[in-house]
């Protein structure tokens, strides 16, 4: 079992049934749908580990937000009208998650200066009030597939421009909690949610969008199966509600549930010098070239406990549980540096094992 990603952020199907049932009874109902999933997207001609590169954060990939003014579009469906001209500039063969949600929020002037700080302009435009922007959030972008987009849409009235959204920002914190997940693109096939009374069997477009259109065809299934497994959680530092998340993203491999900023990180004498003597491009990059092994473990410990958990795994044959965490480091020169670290869970030990880091 594999699961790339469990949304507990903005779904609270599993909480409510943990805190009823207890964690055993949601390690089984995970595990349940899990399956189900699998057996569903199969009948959908539709092969759940192709779409990982959708679900995971990327640490070679950018991830952008197009901003879009409502107020000069020609319909009061300005959603369908702006998918209408995203649609042919989106890449044929990629596979990607797209969220979509208006600029929502009370704080006017803090978001006047979000937009004013991060906004790559197209367009000079007059800042009225935030819920007339919306905003179509993809991931996995190249940076030629960004470019292609965001050039291609300066003709489009609306299109006032993007924010970068690939590192850590005061704008990606924002829009992580303005972006809901819409769609799974894999390739020219578009997976979204429709109702839970609507049966598996069914492919249904339920919104208004005009997505079958370009070569491009919609597959749904069920809303919690979409909600829970294939929507896309934008990186932002763990809040206090977001503890939950992650405490059911470990329930899914375990019953025993604990805070993962409590652990210690374990870096073996073999893994240090495996890092050391084949990954030392990785390391400079990540600006750990110089460091020594407990300093490379505390670097890692000082992360792992706020940041989202991904690549979910119990190994039968080796009696492990696993999971990826991506880590996102200050580097003394331009931009942060990303570097994925594969994890084994220990709850009895409180240790967590470093397996792989890359």
């Amino acid at each position: 079992m594999r699961i790339h990603t469990i949304n507990s952020r903005s779904h609270s199907m599993l909480e409510v049934l943990r805190d009823l049932y207890g964690v055993t009874e949601v390690k089984n109902e995970i595990q349940r749908m899990y399956g189900e999933l699998i057996k569903i997207l199969k009948e959908k001609n539709i092969n759940y580990t192709d779409l990982r590169s959708a679900l995971v954060p990327s640490t070679d990939k950018e991830e952008a937000v197009f901003i879009f003014d409502s107020s000069v579009t020609n319909s009061g469906l300005y959603g369908r009208e702006i998918f209408n001209q995203i649609l042919p500039l989106l890449e044929p063969r990629s596979t990607q998650s797209i969220l979509v949600g208006d600029l929502l929020g009370d704080d006017q002037h803090f978001i006047y200066e979000i937009l004013r700080e991060s906004l790559a302009l197209k367009r000079s435009f007059t800042f009225k009030h935030s819920t007339l922007l919306y905003g179509v959030y993809i991931n996995n972008l190249t940076r030629s597939s960004k470019e292609k987009i965001n050039q291609g849409l300066v003709s489009y009235g609306g299109y006032l421009g993007y924010i970068q959204t690939t590192f850590q920002s005061r704008a990606k914190i924002y829009v992580s909690t303005t972006m809901c997940g819409f769609l799974l693109k894999k390739g020219k096939t578009f997976i979204m949610a429709h109702e839970d009374d609507r049966l598996n069997s069914e492919n249904v477009n339920i919104t208004p969008y005009n997505l079958e259109q370009h070569g491009y065809s919609v597959t749904s299934l069920q809303s919690n199966y979409f909600s829970i497994f294939l929507s896309y959680k934008i990186e932002r530092p763990v809040f206090d509600i977001d503890t939950t998340d992650i405490e059911i993203a470990l329930n899914s491999i375990s019953n025993d549930v604990k805070a993962l900023d409590e652990f210690d990180v374990v870096l073996d004498e073999d893994k240090y010098a495996h890092l050391i003597n084949e990954k030392q491009g990785k390391l400079k990059q990540v600006g750990l070239a110089e460091a020594n092994r407990t300093q490379i473990k505390n670097r890692i410990k000082t992360k792992v406990g706020n940041n989202y958990i991904y690549n979910l795994r119990y190994d039968e044959r080796h009696d492990v549980m696993l999971f990826n965490v991506l880590l996102e480091l200050e580097h003394s020169e331009g931009y942060p540096a990303r570097m994925t670290v594969s994890l084994e869970y220990m709850p009895n030990q409180k240790s967590l094992r470093v397996i792989t880091l890359c």
